[in-house]
């Protein structure tokens, strides 16, 4: 393993944790579709926060990163809002 992947190697391991105990949590309350869209919007925010965090700290961020990683958590809001609305 090279250097660059040991250095972000805690980023991902902490990011994956987190985004998996949501998605956990989502398969144990799809009874509520509420607190399922609570935790979406919930994961989509740290996912974002957690990236742009990440470019922060590395000094790499630009606004076409901060629109990307928008952009991909309001796509993962959306997919799950509308697969939600179908199975109601």
């Amino acid at each position: 393993m090279d250097y660059k992947t040991k250095r972000h190697l805690g980023y991902y391991l902490g990011l994956v944790i987190v985004l998996l105990a949501g998605v956990l949590l989502i398969s144990q309350t799809l009874h509520d579709l509420n607190l399922v869209m609570g935790v979406t919007i919930f994961m989509s925010a740290f996912y974002v926060g957690w990236a742009l965090l990440h470019h922060f700290i590395h000094h790499d961020i630009h606004a076409k990163i901060v629109v990307e990683y928008v952009l991909i958590g309001m796509l993962g809001i959306s997919a799950v809002y509308f697969t939600l609305f179908l199975l109601k």
